[in-house]
């Protein structure tokens, strides 16, 4: 008899003190925090048991599949694309015939965190299906840690927060943990949504370079790198209390600053394009842009006015911009096992 679990979890917009959530570097600019809020663009995975030992993988975002006779056999050499799943597989899946499930709403190179969602809702699934669920704080640490096998270079946390979690989260890395904290209730962030834009502006040049180039002159102790991370720490701090205080305003602003802090100190998270489309869309209205993520490309998120929101998509329409939802998730990671009752991790 087959079991279906699914697994849900959001992806998300980050707001300020990226890539201070990359370990070590938050132990030299403390209280490092991340702000970011979790939205709508889900990741999901469906698990089926079947017959025998076979696995059986299908990537429908990625219009992928594959199979192999079993858990032990799994690898990934010919198919570079699924390996961060593949690795989820082997190292959480029961020893039975498995038909696996993945998409994400997320588009390619999105910078919201989509893979990392993925890789939560993965682990989710999988954990429960072996019967041995884990809880949110495990599934966040071997999700990253199945992940930056994967990629072969540090990686942040801050999404799989936002993907566990859900809502709008202050992610604080201490000396001894991270603590995540909610800084916004969901009158607020009804509100917030109405004055939200996300645009995707199409597959980043330098997808996953940038953070890594930031993380190596950090390490190095490059001085201007050094002073642009007391910036980003400073910036997080003043973000997490316009959220506390629900103030809008003071939200677009500081998005602002900490895209021109970014773009200054690693001119490749911008493109002459994507300054020209930032600069025409302030113009025609919107209070605060940052493209989210490492840049170059992915996503360009807007605080706006919400009677500018025709006027602005159809302006970055014609730039070659597309709109995507933009809804705040406030529920984070949901599984539903085969009797249809949901429940959160």
């Amino acid at each position: 008899m087959t079991e279906l679990i699914v697994a849900r979890a959001p992806t998300r917009i980050d707001f300020a003190g990226g890539t201070l959530d990359i370990p070590p570097l938050h132990l030299f600019h403390q209280p490092a925090i991340t702000i970011n809020v979790a939205i709508d663009l889900i990741a999901e995975v469906a698990v089926t048991r079947r017959p025998g030992r076979a696995i059986r993988l299908f990537a429908s975002d990625q219009g992928r599949q594959v199979a192999w006779p079993s858990r032990e056999k799994i690898t990934w050499t010919r198919y570079p694309f699924l390996e961060l799943v593949a690795r989820l597989i082997r190292s959480l899946a029961p020893d039975t015939g498995l038909d696996i499930r993945t998409a994400c709403q997320a588009p390619a190179g999105a910078g919201t965190g989509g893979s990392s969602a993925l890789a939560v809702a993965t682990a989710a699934a999988l954990s429960a299906a072996a019967g041995r669920p884990l809880n949110r704080g495990s599934l966040i640490e071997h999700a990253k840690s199945i992940e930056t096998q994967a990629i072969r270079v540090p990686t942040g946390y801050q999404d799989y927060y936002a993907a566990a979690y859900g809502g709008a989260s202050s992610i604080e890395f201490g000396l001894t943990g991270i603590r995540r904290t909610a800084i916004a209730g969901k009158a607020f962030l009804a509100q917030f949504e109405r004055h939200l834009l996300l645009l995707y502006l199409g597959k980043p040049r330098f997808s996953g370079a940038n953070n890594w180039d930031l993380f190596k002159r950090h390490m190095e102790g490059d001085r201007r790198t050094l002073a642009l991370f007391d910036a980003l720490q400073e910036n997080a701090l003043a973000m997490q209390h316009a959220f506390q205080a629900q103030d809008l305003q003071g939200i677009a602003r500081l998005l602002n600053r900490d895209w021109e802090t970014r773009r200054r100190a690693l001119p490749t998270m911008s493109s002459p394009a994507i300054d020209r489309l930032i600069r025409a869309l302030r113009r025609a209205g919107a209070l605060g842009a940052r493209v989210c993520g490492a840049g170059g490309g992915g996503c360009l998120a807007l605080i706006i006015e919400p009677e500018a929101k025709a006027k602005l998509i159809a302006l970055a329409e014609t730039a070659g911009a597309k709109s995507l939802p933009s809804v705040i998730n406030t529920r984070g990671l949901v599984v539903r096992r085969g009797n249809g009752t949901w429940t959160r991790k």
